[in-house]
Formats: structure tokens, C-alpha cells, sequence
């Protein structure tokens, strides 16, 4: 064995520094299989928020790599995720967000959960006299919180969600995010592979040619690459004409007052704190060439309110801007002599710590 790691014929194994795994790894459907089960239903993931989780009774259903989960605020006030299906036959018990009130209930059989997962509603409960239905609750799974965010996991041997968080959990909590409300939110449907459009998130080489707004925002001269095992970041100062529009804040350091912080949490979210905010981006891989780009941004409320306008249409305007060239790097990986490519030693660098772990984690 000479460890080479190879999918669909692909060498997926960890790339030299400076290099890129080949193309066919952004297009392949044998490559987007391996990743759905062995690095989404294996890793940490973002699956709500919570101020869509306040009231006892309210849902989010989401999806773990092809496992539907659901998480619901119990009316004992505990959040708590489970396998978003019905024990009888595996019927989805939620769909979207809402508020399921006392029970979540099957619409095929009428199987009904209480919010803590019990099963307390079988109709024709003598038929299922051969079954133990004081042992067919719903299937829990882990779940943790960080800032206005919710995430879960299926695998017991993954790490526990704070080493997997790294210095995103320090980060957030000085920022106050546990204390945030949503803004505002987008949702794009994108014609490119789930890494494509995260490894546009984590380098800063395409921003004064791509984004006006951004460019405009932000200085990438200068900026600081942190890597941890989950995950990396980059923090970027922001330029001085702009640090007047934002009211001063208390509870963040001079140094923090005028400092971007662009957050990677492997394997999709993309996790972005700025000084009056925070704003996510979330990959969710639909298909070998197709995402659903999730864009979310909250903040303290009051005086910082003020600003959400301007936020929203900066916001909407980059993504906008990315999406234009990420969905051209997609057309182009199918070039059928289009060679490995490359990455430039610290502008892109992100990307190279990136496509490691995803290496590393493919070989798992």
C-alpha cells in the first residue's frame, strides 16, 4: 500500500502545499457520496438558530449529510435534536420550522412524540402488542449551542463539539452572540460543488478584483491567518474610513473594534464576526454541482439596528458577486485538460489547510 487515497478514480490524497486536488473532485458523484457519509454524517454541523427555537414547542428540521433531523425547544425548556423519524415506518415527523405545540405527530400513521422524544400516541395500540413502545422514542442526537447557533452531530466518536469549535466559541462569546437577534436572511441556490463555494470563502485573493462593497470594507494587506484542527480564520482590519460608521462598543477591545474576523468551521459553515455583527454562511451540499447557500446576519438590536439596511444590501450584493465567480470556476473544472490547479502561499493558503482536512477526513 503506498497510501494514495483514490475515489472514482481520482488521488484524493492530501495535496502538496501550494497544490489543489484535482478538478474531478468538485464534479465527481462517486466523491460527493464518499463526503456525504464520510465527512457531513461525521462531523459537527449547523442546523439552526436559535431564535427560531424560543417558544416551548417550536421545530427546526434540517438535514445531517442524507439524515433528516429535527430539533425542538421541549416545554421543559430543554433544546434537544433527534432523527427526524417516525419509529413505525420511518415517516419524516417536521418539515421547515414551525411550532408542533404538545407533540410532534406522524401525518401517515399518527404516531405522536412528546417534545422530549417520548412516544405517548400509537392509535390501535393492541396491534403493536409483540413491540416494547415504552423503547421506541425518537432516535436522539448530540446537539450543542454557540452564540445564536445550533448544531448536531450523528457520530458518537466525533470530538466533543468545543474542541471541534476551536477559538470560534472564545470569539463569539466576547462579541455577545449568545445575545444576538436575527436581522435579516438570504437563500441562494448555486450551481457549483459544496468545496468550491467554501474555499471562495476562505481566501481573500479574488476580493479587489470580484466585490466592490468588500474591498471597499476590509484590508487583505496585513491580515492574520489563525489554523486549528476544525476549522481556521482570518483576521483583516477594517479600513479607517469606515470604522466611523460604527458606534463604539464596550465590550469589545480597541483591537477588536476595528478587526473582521472570516471564520471557517469545517466541513460548510462559514462563520464571519464584525464588530456591530455576526453573519454566517452555510454550504449545504444538494448534489454533486448544486448547493443551497444559507446567508444569515444578526446583531445586539438598538443603536446597531440602525445599520441593517446597509448591511442587508452589502451582504446580498457580495454573495451576489461571488456566485457569478464561483459558478464560472464550476463550468471551467470540466475543461477536460484542465490540469490540478494551484493556490498562492498566503492569500489562498486557507485553502490549502482546507482541502487537507477534507483529505484527512475522506480517509477516516
Amino acid at each position: 500500500m503506498d497510501g494514495t487515497l483514490t475515489i472514482d478514480g481520482l488521488d484524493l490524497s492530501a495535496p502538496p502545499p501550494g497544490r489543489c486536488l484535482p478538478a474531478g473532485a468538485f464534479t465527481s458523484a462517486a466523491v460527493f457520496e464518499a463526503e456525504l457519509g464520510r465527512i457531513f454524517a461525521r462531523s459537527w454541523m449547523h442546523v439552526a438558530d436559535l431564535p427560531e427555537l424560543c417558544a416551548a414547542g417550536d421545530f427546526v428540521a434540517a438535514t445531517i449529510g442524507t439524515t433528516p433531523v429535527v430539533v425542538v425547544r421541549g416545554h421543559d425548556g430543554e433544546l434537544r435534536g433527534f432523527l427526524n423519524a417516525c419509529r413505525h415506518r420511518g415517516t419524516t415527523l417536521a418539515e421547515g420550522r414551525g411550532n408542533c405545540g404538545r407533540q410532534l405527530r406522524c401525518p401517515y400513521h399518527a404516531w405522536s412524540y412528546a417534545t422530549d422524544g417520548r412516544l405517548v400516541g400509537v392509535p390501535e395500540r393492541q396491534e403493536f402488542a409483540h413491540c416494547d413502545l415504552g423503547a421506541m422514542g425518537l432516535v436522539p442526537i448530540r446537539l450543542a449551542t454557540l452564540g445564536p447557533m445550533v448544531f448536531g452531530c450523528l457520530d458518537a466518536a466525533a470530538p466533543a463539539f468545543k474542541e471541534w469549535a476551536g477559538e470560534l466559541a472564545e470569539a463569539l462569546g466576547r462579541a455577545r452572540g449568545a445575545e444576538m437577534e436575527l436581522a435579516f436572511d438570504y437563500v441562494y441556490d448555486v450551481p457549483v460543488n459544496w468545496k468550491v463555494y467554501v474555499e471562495n470563502g476562505l481566501e481573500g485573493y479574488h476580493v479587489p478584483i470580484v466585490h466592490d462593497f468588500l474591498n471597499d470594507f476590509v484590508a487583505t494587506d496585513g491580515a492574520r491567518h489563525f489554523f486549528e484542527p476544525h476549522g481556521s480564520y482570518t483576521h483583516a482590519r477594517i479600513r479607517p474610513e469606515f470604522l466611523a460608521t460604527v458606534p463604539p462598543l464596550a465590550h469589545l477591545s480597541a483591537e477588536e473594534q476595528g478587526t473582521v474576523r472570516f471564520g471557517h468551521l469545517f466541513p460548510n459553515l462559514i462563520p464571519v464576526i464584525a464588530p456591530a455583527d455576526f453573519s454566517y454562511l452555510r454550504i449545504d451540499p444538494l448534489g454533486p454541482e448544486r448547493i443551497r447557500l444559507v446567508a444569515r446576519s444578526f446583531d445586539l438590536g438598538g443603536e446597531l439596528a440602525a445599520l441593517r439596511e446597509l448591511r442587508r444590501e452589502a451582504l446580498d450584493r457580495t454573495n451576489q458577486q461571488d456566485i457569478g465567480a464561483v459558478t464560472r470556476v464550476q463550468r471551467g473544472l470540466h475543461a477536460s485538460r484542465h490540469a490540478t490547479g494551484v493556490h498562492s502561499s498566503f492569500l489562498e493558503e486557507r485553502i490549502g489547510h482546507f482541502e487537507r482536512m477534507v483529505s484527512r477526513a475522506l480517509a477516516a
